[in-house]
This record gives structure tokens, sequence and C-alpha cells, in this order.
């Protein structure tokens, strides 16, 4: 009679190494997934902050019978070396989008002499007779909000022609990444989202008459600017050039430059957008050049990522009232 035996059935080396890879390729996904998930969660998150300021300028538009501006510009947190210390920007914490409410003034006017690098708004406008900008104030006791790090917000380019006053909204527009001087800083744009007194949505002041043509003149094409810090003074920092586009550009800090009145708005991950792009591309992004170069190279690929990968906010084309667009 044979004893009694058993065979050990033991794994492979061929069948552990195939499991251990199934559980590397599982890793992965899982972690991606959850990258993935986290970055869905705080764009839907700024998504919904986006939506609360939309309907809370709606609201004071109506109460104060006025028109009123949402604007998207740029934060940086700032300290002081002693309590009478001038405020100086904390380079070592991240740049932010910020939400700013901005109420009408009622003055129109194009910036007239230079004073200090900054630029007296002329009134009445009969001083000037170009009336291509007109002032807004941030609302008093209302403070701004801020959205996560690498979050912006971009606006459909209503505003953008070129000399034909042919439009170009089919890129979107947002906010630059500024670094420690503007020749390393991108050039961007103070998105802003018109109401008017009857909680309507606005491109333009429909007051102002609109001359459809090149000349100076023209106001069809009227620009709000926010006086941030309220000097009277339109400050456009160190921005060079001789024509109007100079004032179009938000690429300092503290910038009161012209806004762009938006139809669409997109709420995207910025930071992600320039962790997949090219470096040489972000490299000539921070050495803007031209108007050419600025929208055919980093809006138009801001723009193809946008269309993919953000959240959309419509507005009802009678009432204002802003609604997610599902992706």
């Amino acid at each position: 009679m044979m004893p009694n035996s058993r065979v050990i059935r033991a794994f492979t080396l061929v069948e552990l190494l195939a499991v251990m890879g199934i559980i590397a390729i599982l890793g992965v996904v899982i972690t991606t997934s959850a990258q993935r998930i986290s970055k869905d969660a705080k764009v839907a998150g700024a998504t919904n902050q986006v939506l609360a300021s939309l309907g809370e300028a709606r609201s004071i538009a109506i109460r104060d019978r006025a028109t009123v501006l949402v604007a998207f510009t740029v934060r940086r947190a700032t300290y002081r070396a002693t309590p009478s210390s001038a405020a100086q920007v904390d380079y070592s914490k991240p740049q932010q989008t910020e939400i700013v409410i901005a109420k009408a003034t009622g003055r129109v006017g194009f910036p007239g002499t230079a004073s200090s690098g900054s630029w007296t708004v002329v009134y009445p406008a009969a001083a000037v007779p170009d009336l291509m900008v007109e002032e807004f104030q941030v609302i008093a006791g209302l403070a701004p909000k801020v959205l996560p790090t690498g979050i912006k917000v971009a606006g459909s380019a209503a505003d953008i022609t070129d000399i034909n006053e042919v439009g170009q909204d089919d890129f979107w527009l947002s906010q630059p990444v500024l670094r420690n001087s503007p020749s390393d800083s991108e050039r961007g744009t103070l998105v802003v989202v018109r109401f008017a007194p009857d909680g309507s949505m606005q491109t333009r002041n429909p007051a102002l008459s609109a001359n459809l043509t090149s000349s100076a003149t023209d106001t069809s094409s009227v620009a709000p600017w926010i006086d941030f810090n309220r000097n009277g003074l339109m400050d456009i920092g160190t921005t060079s050039g001789t024509s109007n586009g100079k004032f179009y550009a938000l690429d300092e800090l503290n910038d009161e430059s012209l806004g762009d009145h938006a139809m669409f708005l997109a709420i995207f991950d910025d930071d992600l957008f320039h962790a997949q792009s090219n470096p040489s591309d972000v490299a000539s992004w921070q050495g803007y050049s031209s108007m050419t170069n600025w929208m055919g190279q980093l809006n138009k690929k801001r723009s193809d990522y946008i269309n993919q990968f953000s959240d959309r906010i419509h507005f009802n084309r009678f009432t204002g009232v802003a609604e997610i667009v599902p992706r």
C-alpha cells in the first residue's frame, strides 16, 4: 500500500510577475482616476463660486437700478515687513483668480495725459471726443472672492476685432500667468460680464451710439475699466506701445486694463493646461511680442484645451440668468 502523498501547487515565477503587473496597472489607473476626479471637483467648485457671484451681481443691478460688472482678474498675496511698511507682493504664494463686482459711475471718456505712469481720465467727454472707455468702481463693503489656485475663467472674445471689424469670437480670452516682472509674464485680459439695470446681460453700453467705422471716434467697442484703488486714474503699469492695445493688456499686477465683455464663460484648470503644454511654447507665451502671436499661439492653443476640458456658463438671452451647460 502506497503512503498518502499530497501535491502542493505553487505559483510559478511567470504567474507572480503577471499578478504584480496587473496590480501595478490597476494602481496607475486608480491613481490617475483619483487625480482626475480631484481636478474635476476643483473646477466644479470654482464653477459654483462663479455662478454665485454672477447671481449676486445681477441681484445688485436689479436692486440698485444700476449697471454692474463681474470682473475676473489676477490676485497675489501681499505682506508688510513692518506694520508701517508698504505692502509688497509675496511671490512665494501662488497666483489666484479674483472675482470682483463693480458698479458704473456714469462717467465716460478717453484717457488723457500721462501722469507718473498712469493715465488721467478726462471728464466731461467733450474735452476729448473719443468715447472709448467708461468707469466702474468696486462696490464698497463687498469683499472679492478668490478661486482655487490654478483655476481661471475665460470669456468669449466678443470685443477683440481686427482693423476690418472682423470678430475673433472663436477664441477664449483669460487671465495671464504673472510673475516677478512684465518681461517674464504672459499677456491676458480682464474678462467681464455686464448686467443691465433690469438684470439682462449686455455686451456694450447701449446708451452710446455705435459708429461702425475704423475711426478713432468709433464707440461701438466702448470698454469698461475698474478703478480698483479709487484714485481716479486708469493705472496700466508700464505696458509699452502707443496704440490703444496697451489699454487692453492685463500683464502686470494691479493693472486697471479695459475689460472684454464676454457672452459666455468657461472655467478651467490653467495649471494643467500649462503642465501639458510644450515648454518652448510656454517660454514664448511669457515673451509677448504681438497681437498676432498672442491670438495665434497662446489663445489658440488654450482655446482648444478649454473647448475640451472646461465647465461652461451661458446666459439666458432675455433675463440674464446664468446657468451651467453640461459637458
